[in-house]
């Protein structure tokens, strides 16, 4: 949350502001009105991007759309005058010192879908495998069984005819579909830097999970803070 002081420098009948303890002028083409007063109105931020104006002294004039105030939660366009001179306060020296917030929320779910289709094509190629090693269990079965009771039991010949239609049967499944996995493994990745982006200034963010994408807090390029 940050809570900016706005009002007019005596002396140079500057705006004036106040944030975090430093002053700071804020040079206008217009002198502010002698009306507006040095700490006229505060105005804050919540930490999910709200912001609250208050007047500050029951003897100051505060309007919002033409409106008196002593409180009032407000929003960008809205016409903001301070003093009976009915200062405007110009939106863009707001947006100056509001801070910048992404709501990242949606991307939980970005991620979230990006680690279970890799996971999923992952159990996928190790369930392929395990049914690859049944061919093998056959014709073990089936070689041991021809030394039991030998090669002429039918039981023996059927299990060897079985292991060989499997063997034929996952060779050319393999050797069919062994390019698909890794395509679509390298199309998810290709897409994920598209779709994994900062809200406020659509910079890619790393292969950093939404779990460490919310204990940041910020966005590493635009510095935004993040809506969680």
């Amino acid at each position: 949350m940050v809570t900016v002081i706005i009002g007019r420098d005596h002396r140079t009948n500057q705006l004036y502001r106040m944030a975090n303890g430093k002053a700071q002028l804020i040079k206008q083409e217009k002198p502010v009105p002698t009306s507006v007063s040095k700490e006229h109105i505060s105005l804050t931020i919540t930490d999910d991007g709200k912001m609250i104006l208050k007047n500050l002294n029951v003897q100051n004039y505060t309007f919002v759309n033409m409106v008196g105030v002593e409180s009032k939660l407000i929003q960008e366009g809205d016409r903001i005058e301070l003093g009976t001179g009915h200062y405007v306060l110009d939106w863009n020296i707001i947006k100056s010192f509001v801070p910048k917030y992404a709501d990242i929320r949606p991307l939980k779910k970005v991620w979230e879908d990006y680690q279970n289709e890799l996971m999923d094509l992952n159990i996928k190629e190790r369930r392929f495998g395990h049914l690859r090693s049944a061919t093998g269990l056959i014709t073990t079965a089936a070689v041991i069984l021809g030394f039991v009771t030998g090669r002429d039991n039918p039981l023996f010949i059927i299990l060897y005819v079985v292991a060989g239609v499997i063997s034929a049967y996952f060779f050319f499944k393999a050797y069919s579909e062994c390019d698909k996995t890794p395509k679509r493994i390298q199309e998810i990745k290709e897409a994920f830097p598209h779709k994994y982006v900062c809200p406020n200034c659509g910079h890619f963010l790393d292969n950093r999970s939404y779990d460490i994408l919310v204990q940041d807090g910020k966005c590493r390029h635009c510095q935004a803070i993040f809506k969680k």
